[in-house]
C-alpha cells in the first residue's frame, strides 16, 4: 500500500450536493497510512468539510477564486504531493494554479491537458460520481472502497424549530431551468395532497426561495400542504429531510442528503439520451428515479433542462412503490407473520392468471407474477374479499376454471420498516385453503433479501381471525 503525504481536494464550486457525493473520499483515504487531506472550499461549506467530513484542514475561499485569491491558497498549502479535481474541463486560471503546485499526482476528468497526470475522463465516462472518487483512491493504493455518503449529522428538527412533514417535496434547483416551474410544482402538490389526504406535504425551500414556496402553499390550496419553516442551512434540510417519511426533489444536494440518511427518495432528473448522468444516485431499494422527458436536443444546444416533462402520476406510482401506502387501514386488524418459501409452482400459475385477474382488477396489473408465501402466527379466513373473479379458464386446455379471491392489505416488514401495498391472493383450488394459516400475496415486484419477519394490515371486515391478533384503529 503505497502513501501520498498531503491530498488537495479542490472543492471552490461551491455546491452542497457535489460536496456530499465527494464524502466518502474522506473517510475512506484516512485508512491509508500517513495521509493529511486539506479541502479548498466556500466558507458555507467548511464547517461541513470539518466537522462532518473530518478533513484535516480546510481553506476557505471564494467560489471560483481569481489568480490572486488563488495566489494566496497556494502559499498556504505548502507542499502537495496529490491534487484532486475532477472537473471535465479546467479552466486557465485553474491551469496557471495547477502548475504552480508541482504536485507529483494530478487527479482530473480532463484529458487533454498535459499537467493531468491521471486521466480519469474517457476511463470513467460511464461511472457515477462517487464511482469516479473510488478510483482515486484505488490508484492511491486502497482496493477495498466504501462509497456511503457521509451527510451532516441530522439534529432533532423541533428542537431546531424547523417545520417537518411526512412527504417532503423539494421543488427547487440551483438555476431556474433545473428547477420546476410554477404550474408544474402546484399540480404536483395538489396530486399528492389528494392522495394522501392524512399525510403532510411539506415544501422544502432556503432562504432564496422561501417566498416562492409560501406562494406555492397559497396557490395549491389543500390544508395539508405547507412550506416548510426554518431552513436556513444545510443541517436544517438534513433535519427536515431526516424527519419525513418520503423526499422527492429535483435536486442532486436534497438526492445526496437522502441517499446519505437512507430515507426513501423519489428523484426527478432530466432524460439526457445516450449521455450518461453520473450524478444519479446509486441504486437503491429505497430510491426510485423518475424521468423529464425533455427535448435533448434543445439541451444540447441551449444548455438549459426542462424538468416538467413528466407525469404526476409517474411520481405517485414511485411514492407507492417505496411502500408507502395513500392512508392506514382504518379500522383493521394487524397480523404477525414470517415469510416463508413457496413450492415455486405459482410462478408459473400466476403469469397466466394475472391477464385474465387484471381485466376486472386492473389494480394488479403490474404485479409480479410469482407470489409472496406466508407463514401467519393464527389462522386467517377472508369473508369479504375486495375482489372476487368470475371461474377463469386459466389453464392451456381451458377446461378448467377457477375463482380467485383478492384482499388489499399493507405488508409491513418489520427489518427494514418498509410498508407496501399488497393483496392477498385466494385460489379457490389452492390446497393452502385447506391450512389458513398459509396465505399468499402478490404485490409489485420488491427487494425481500434479509427479511424474515412481517405484519400483514388488513381491513377488519374482509377478515376472520383466531382470538391472539392485534386489533388497530389507525
Amino acid at each position: 500500500m503505497r502513501t501520498a503525504g498531503h491530498v488537495v481536494v479542490l472543492r471552490w464550486d461551491a455546491k452542497l450536493g457535489d460536496a456530499i457525493v465527494s464524502s466518502p473520499f474522506y473517510r475512506e483515504v484516512r485508512k491509508l497510512p500517513e495521509m493529511r487531506v486539506t479541502v479548498v472550499t466556500v466558507a458555507e461549506l467548511e464547517e461541513m468539510h470539518r466537522e462532518d467530513f473530518g478533513v484535516d484542514r480546510v481553506i476557505v475561499t471564494r467560489a471560483r477564486p481569481g489568480f490572486r485569491e488563488l495566489l494566496r491558497v497556494r502559499r498556504e498549502l505548502g507542499t502537495v504531493d496529490v491534487v484532486v479535481h475532477l472537473v471535465g474541463r479546467i479552466q486557465p486560471r485553474e491551469i496557471f494554479f495547477l502548475s504552480r503546485l508541482n504536485a507529483t499526482r494530478v487527479y482530473s476528468l480532463d484529458d487533454a491537458l498535459r499537467l493531468v497526470s491521471h486521466k480519469l475522463g474517457a476511463s470513467t465516462k460511464d461511472l457515477l460520481f462517487v464511482e469516479k472518487y473510488a478510483r482515486v483512491l484505488q490508484s492511491l493504493g486502497l482496493l477495498a472502497v466504501q462509497t456511503g455518503y457521509i451527510v451532516p449529522s441530522p439534529s432533532t428538527a423541533g428542537a431546531m424549530g424547523i417545520g417537518t412533514a411526512d412527504i417532503v417535496l423539494n421543488p427547487y434547483g440551483s438555476r431556474a431551468d433545473k428547477s420546476l416551474a410554477t404550474t408544474k410544482a402546484v399540480e404536483l402538490l395538489g396530486t399528492l395532497a389528494d392522495t394522501y389526504p392524512c399525510f403532510t406535504i411539506g415544501i422544502l425551500s432556503s432562504l432564496p426561495t422561501r417566498q416562492a414556496a409560501k406562494q406555492l402553499e397559497v396557490q395549491v390550496g389543500r390544508p395539508n400542504v405547507k412550506a416548510l419553516d426554518g431552513i436556513e442551512t444545510p443541517r436544517h434540510a438534513v433535519a427536515a429531510v431526516s424527519a419525513s417519511r418520503i423526499t422527492i426533489t429535483v435536486d442532486t444536494a436534497i438526492v445526496h442528503m437522502a441517499v446519505g440518511l437512507g430515507k426513501n427518495l423519489v428523484a426527478i432528473y432530466p432524460e439526457m439520451g445516450e449521455e450518461p448522468n453520473p450524478w444519479l444516485p446509486p441504486a437503491s431499494c429505497t430510491t426510485r428515479v423518475v424521468i423529464s422527458h425533455q427535448d435533448v436536443r434543445r439541451y444540447r444546444l441551449t444548455g438549459a433542462k426542462d424538468m416538467n416533462e413528466f407525469s404526476s402520476s409517474a411520481v405517485v406510482e414511485a411514492v407507492r412503490d417505496l411502500g408507502v401506502a395513500s392512508a392506514p387501514v382504518q379500522p383493521g386488524i394487524t397480523v404477525a407473520a414470517r415469510l416463508v418459501r413457496g413450492l415455486g409452482v405459482a410462478s408459473g400459475t400466476l403469469s397466466r392468471q394475472l391477464p385474465l385477474i387484471s381485466a376486472t382488477f386492473p389494480e394488479v396489473a403490474e404485479c409480479h407474477p410469482g407470489t409472496i408465501n406466508l407463514q401467519l402466527d393464527r389462522a386467517l379466513h377472508v369473508r369479504e374479499p375486495d375482489h372476487r373473479t368470475p371461474p377463469l379458464a386459466w389453464t392451456p386446455s381451458g377446461r378448467t376454471r377457477e375463482v380467485f379471491d383478492l384482499v388489499r392489505v399493507e405488508l409491513e416488514l418489520v427489518g427494514s420498516g418498509r410498508r407496501f401495498p399488497a393483496w392477498l391472493y385466494v385460489a379457490h383450488g389452492s390446497p393452502h385453503r385447506s391450512t389458513p394459516t398459509i396465505h399468499e400475496l402478490i404485490a409489485k415486484p420488491l427487494d425481500l433479501a434479509r427479511e424474515t419477519d412481517c405484519r400483514l394490515h388488513i381491513r377488519s371486515s374482509a377478515i376472520e381471525v383466531g382470538t391472539t391478533g392485534t386489533i388497530c384503529t389507525a
